[in-house]
């Protein structure tokens, strides 16, 4: 399933300790949107992350869930890139 993840968090060291995090799960789109194609488990991995980082009473996430047929009237406009898995091999 592929995930838009998008924050908005006051705090530098929270900011920051959330993107790296987020880039083990996804590729980053914008300063504050990644996008992340992920089976369950791993999703669940990645929300527990999110939670332990955040400040509830004052940072926001927004996960937003595409559906294949979402993915495929998704829109890129200027430099901006269809994020793909790509398939690789781990020798």
């Amino acid at each position: 399933m592929q995930y838009v993840i998008c924050y908005d968090v006051s705090d530098d060291g929270r900011r920051y300790r959330l993107a790296n995090a987020l880039l083990d799960f996804g590729t980053r789109v914008q300063e504050s949107v990644f996008v992340a194609n992920l089976d369950n488990s791993l999703y669940a991995r990645m929300v527990a992350r999110i939670q332990k980082l955040l400040q509830p009473e004052v940072d926001r996430v927004h996960i937003f869930t595409l559906c294949g047929e979402c993915i495929k009237r998704t829109r890129v406009l200027g430099t901006a890139e269809i994020v793909e898995d790509k398939e690789f091999y781990v020798v």
